[in-house]
């Protein structure tokens, strides 16, 4: 994994007691504006008009009115919008003219990373001001247009495979069920829980996308509706397609509320390449540096705290909270949503997640409800604690009694360009911790990750014994691939690949279910595709995958002989158990 490395500090640095203050200047936010996330499309009438709504907002009760910089973020404006260099024509359209004016792009994270360069300006002493705004205008064009379009931020491997980013976030979400050993209905019941909560609480935000639009639980089972997207995730579980923006003015001229510490890492492109598949290190590792710029060594304990945090889809929220610290692994899912076998709770009354619990989080709704203007969101979560820590969040009945510290917390891409934004109230009487331990600042290149490094040949993988880690069905694909599309991602020793389902379980058998944790053997068709094929399963006839094997790809008797071969030394080794399901899971 490596990490976006942060800017060398001025000779100015402050020292206090061995702790090394991260910045030369204190950083302020004046003011912050945000539109309404609006799904209809009719709202605004260009990006043009959508930015200008979110800055005039800011105005409104900002003490600053004159600025130095412009940052902009936007995530695509080039294929959503059709429009290039955009941070000109926005500082054009609000009489700006002359300002110097950049722009940011991060993939989702866009919106944090300009706060982020904004704020590197004043703290170096470049700027004393500096107007930052973000967001996106994704409903001028279809649903599958857009899902093309956000496709694009994921490696073409996985695009070669039909991944778009739900599939890639739901292979990581399997890995996180399966150390959990959740199954079938297990998982749906946790995720209709994660889509109550959300719009529970995204229908009291009157800036929500789904404002005055709560979802019964029941509506999570219902087929004809809540389709499915990639195993386990469905339709109630992505983010909708939506247009919004959002506007903060930095300042160095003193404020209510002051920047604490930033972090930010990447991770790998391909999830081939990761070191883990169950958690994303890059917000692990941008929450390290955020909590050492702060000075914060117990992140759990800290008093007053608001979060919001990146969840595209449901599952992300405990995984989130998990990455960044603030509960332990196996906490999580009780921490978010409470007891499974109970029915859910207003999210605002939870004891831990809850108004008056030790980590509130996602009041606005989070990004399933809020809504995930895509280019614009980071910047949104920044305000929206800005608005807990000043009393003024607009659902008044989800104000967090004495807020004193805000994170924000924006992932990029598929995990591979997060950020973390720690906020503070500055008459808090928090001193930063010295001792917390320094995080890696600097990287050097070790060349390129090896764990996706492919034979020089695909056939070297032809017959190769592998560990299917994760699997999902692709029901919605990034390219022009009929759907569903059944892929896996396998290791083989020290390597991963992907690889299709060459041939799907039995009648009424869930795939997902009988493939978890099984031994696979890999297959290179004439297409030059990768397969895989279970080679010790329930319900599979191993003797009818030989003669499958041979009418498809044309093998001669050495070939079909050396499967024969494999196959006896199968049967002498032990099996690779799939992890036995809770409970309350089906049986299959």
């Amino acid at each position: 994994m490596g990490g976006a490395a942060t800017p060398r500090l001025p000779a100015s640095i402050e020292h206090r007691g061995g702790y090394a203050r991260a910045v030369a200047r204190e950083v302020y936010i004046a003011a912050v504006g945000l539109t309404k996330v609006d799904l209809t499309g009719r709202i605004f009438a260009s990006v043009f008009d959508l930015f200008a709504e979110a800055y005039h907002r800011a105005l409104e009760d900002s003490p600053i009115r004159a600025f130095e910089a412009l940052q902009i973020g936007i995530m695509d404006s080039e294929e959503f919008e059709n429009r290039a260099n955009l941070a000109a024509k926005v500082a054009d359209r609000l009489g700006l003219t002359g300002i110097p004016a950049i722009r940011s792009e991060t993939a989702s994270s866009t919106g944090a990373a300009a706060f982020h360069e904004a704020y590197y300006k004043i703290a170096s002493g470049q700027c004393d001001t500096v107007l930052v705004l973000a967001g996106e205008r994704m409903k001028n064009v279809t649903t599958e247009v857009a899902t093309s379009i956000m496709s694009k931020t994921i490696d073409p491997v996985e695009r070669q495979f039909g991944f778009t980013m739900p599939a890639l976030i739901a292979l990581i979400t399997q890995a996180w069920l399966g150390e959990r050993r959740l199954r079938g209905k297990a998982v749906a019941d946790l995720l209709a829980r994660l889509m109550f909560r959300a719009h529970a609480l995204g229908a009291d935000n009157p800036l929500a996308a789904f404002h005055a639009r709560p979802e019964p639980l029941d509506s999570y089972f219902d087929t004809t509706k809540n389709l499915p997207v990639a195993t386990p995730l469905m339709r109630k579980d992505c983010s909708p397609i939506c247009d919004g923006a959002a506007c903060v003015i930095l300042t160095s001229r003193p404020q209510p509320v002051r920047v604490a510490g930033l972090g930010s890492a990447t991770e790998t492109s391909s999830i081939l390449d990761r070191t883990h598949l169950a958690c994303l290190d890059a917000t692990r590792a941008a929450a390290k540096v955020a909590y050492w710029r702060a000075g914060i060594a117990r992140p759990r304990e800290l008093e007053g705290l608001y979060v919001e945090c990146h969840d595209a889809f449901n599952s992300l929220l405990p995984i989130d909270l998990t990455d960044l610290g603030l509960v332990e692994a196996e906490e999580a899912i009780e921490a978010v949503v409470g007891s499974t076998k109970r029915d859910p709770q207003d999210p605002l009354d939870h004891p831990v997640t809850g108004v008056r619990g030790r980590l509130p989080c996602n009041f606005s709704g989070g990004l399933k409800a809020r809504g995930h203007p895509v280019g614009g969101t980071g910047l949104f979560q920044i305000a929206e604690c800005h608005l807990q820590l000043t009393g003024r969040f607009p659902n008044p009945r989800a104000q967090v009694p004495n807020a004193r510290i805000g994170l924000a917390h924006s992932i990029g891409g598929p995990g591979n360009n997060v950020y973390v934004t720690l906020i503070e109230r500055a008459d808090g009487k928090r001193k930063p911790d010295a001792n917390v331990q320094r995080p890696p600042l600097a990287f050097r290149s070790s060349g390129p990750p090896r764990l996706a490094e492919a034979p020089a040949q695909p056939s070297g993988l032809h017959g190769a014994s592998a560990l299917l880690e994760a699997y999902t069905s692709i029901y919605v694909t990034s390219g022009a691939q009929p759907s569903p599309v059944h892929v896996g991602l396998v290791r083989i020793g020290d390597r991963r690949a992907f690889a299709k389902l060459d041939r799907l379980p039995g009648e009424g058998e869930r795939h997902d279910e009988v493939l978890a944790g099984q031994r696979v053997r890999l297959l290179v068709k004439d297409d030059g595709d990768q397969y895989f094929q279970i080679t010790r399963s329930r319900g599979f006839d191993l003797t009818g995958l030989v003669e499958r094997v041979k009418s498809r790809v044309g093998w001669g008797r050495a070939q079909a002989a050396q499967i024969a071969a494999a196959r006896a030394e199968d049967a002498a080794a032990a099996p690779v158990p799939a992890a036995e399901p809770p409970d309350e899971a089906p049986a299959k």
